[in-house]
């Protein structure tokens, strides 16, 4: 009897990798069409077009449908591809501080909690529990983190984005498709209440300054930043001189856009933009250092509004948890590995500018995204960011969904002034 030739592995071993290979595969797929519509939205914006509504709102249909119908034995793995799509540029940021090999990591780790959610949400397969799962997923934020929003795939799309639009969404799709006969046409008609008729309608935002938003291009490596320091400042000086020569009466640079504080001990050009403010209203992100009662002393990541040789400024009030704050906990072991991070201390309250009379909320990046910020339904909003952090991801997009989701909510319209992202005018 001739031996059989060696193989590592054996006829039944490889079926079973090729099952295990299939059955993740699919898992995936379910998870790309939950965060489908925000993919969608960041190939358009690649290519400078404007994503149709039409495809985000069936995609959008398409993404509460995945997890709806997420089948209970893979609502771990579906939760943990999830995690990996929606969230992965958490971690993006660590390039800055020489840890690029945690990445992964992080990744792994920030997967592994919203497969915990998914596990626990997606338990039963019943109508009930995942309405609720669905419904309360948004009240979900570990940290203070709050961007597990899945009804910001609608933000852009023909349907509402209030809870009762998404209640309409989710009994809609669950009887449409699990019904026969007539309870389609009731599932449809669910579908159809869920619409919203403002979005049929394109109404330009009403504005009543003419302001120019800045772009800029500025990379987030610390380095390089410090060494072009005059450089980069002085493109900022000469952008504003533009704005002013075309006419605009106020002029919005990025969060951060001046990396040090504003004052002539560390701006060389603290006097230049005093006297620019005269002809111009500035409003332009810095850092603002502060020494309390007992000596210590304060970092704030600040806006700054200058106007008629006067300054003023409006401390962040919420922090980007992990990356401007820490949990007091975790300080003395994070830092260890992480110096810097968590260093800012909170402002006090949200305010307003008043620029030529008219007023705006200020909102620093992380800010802009809060329902704590919409509390009071202001009509204008300024907000500043620095996205360097996190390109190239799809953070931009999820920024953008959601300051156009709360916008819908409050009738807000958004002036969103940015580094390393697009800058945008969003309309409620």
């Amino acid at each position: 009897m001739l031996d059989m030739p060696y193989t590592p592995f054996s006829w039944r071993e490889k079926q079973s990798y090729k099952k295990v290979f299939m059955w993740l595969f699919i898992s995936f797929i379910f998870a790309s069409f939950c965060v489908a519509p925000f993919y969608i939205q960041w190939i358009f914006e690649l290519c400078e077009v404007e994503s149709p509504k039409i495809l985000l709102s069936v995609f959008g249909l398409l993404s509460i449908a995945s997890v709806l119908f997420t089948p209970k034995n893979r609502r771990f793995s579906v939760g943990f591809f999830i995690g990996v799509l929606w969230f992965y540029w958490i971690s993006l940021g660590l390039r800055y501080f020489d840890m690029s090999v945690l990445i992964p990591l992080v990744v792994v780790a920030e997967a592994l909690l919203i497969a915990c959610v998914f596990y626990v949400g997606l338990w039963c397969e019943c109508l009930l529990w995942r309405f609720g799962f669905i419904m309360l997923l948004s009240f979900f934020t570990p940290l203070g983190f709050d961007w597990i929003m899945l009804e910001s795939v609608f933000a852009f799309s023909y349907f509402g984005v209030d809870k009762l639009s998404l209640g309409l969404i989710v009994l809609g799709l669950w009887v449409a498709i699990k019904y026969e006969r007539w309870w389609k046409i009731v599932g449809i008609l669910c579908l159809v209440f869920a619409l919203d008729s403002k979005t049929f309608s394109e109404n330009p935002p009403h504005i009543p300054l003419k302001i120019k938003l800045m772009q800029s291009e500025v990379s987030q490596d610390i380095t390089w930043r410090m060494e072009q320091m005059e450089s980069i400042f002085q493109n900022y000086i000469d952008q504003i001189e533009i704005a002013k020569n075309e006419g605009y009466e106020a002029v919005v640079l990025a969060e951060s856009a001046f990396y040090v504080p504003l004052d002539s001990k560390y701006f060389s050009h603290f006097d230049k933009i005093l006297q620019m403010s005269k002809d111009i209203v500035i409003i332009v992100g810095a850092l603002r250092v502060e020494q309390n009662e007992n000596g210590e002393v304060l970092y704030f990541n600040s806006t700054y509004k200058f106007e008629n040789g006067e300054m003023t400024f409006l401390d962040k009030v919420l922090l980007v948890p992990f990356g401007e704050r820490l949990p007091q906990s975790l300080l003395p072991i994070v830092n260890v590995f992480f110096e810097g991070i968590g260093g800012f201390s909170p402002g006090r309250e949200f305010g307003y500018f008043d620029i030529k009379g008219v007023r705006f909320k200020n909102a620093i990046c992380y800010e802009g995204t809060n329902s704590d910020f919409y509390a009071d339904n202001p009509r204008l909003v300024i907000v500043t960011s620095n996205n360097a952090w996190f390109v190239p991801s799809i953070e931009p997009i999820l920024q953008k969904n959601l300051m156009k989701y709360y916008a819908r909510l409050h009738n807000s319209t958004i002036l969103h002034a940015t580094n390393l992202s697009k800058a945008a005018i969003i309309a409620p």
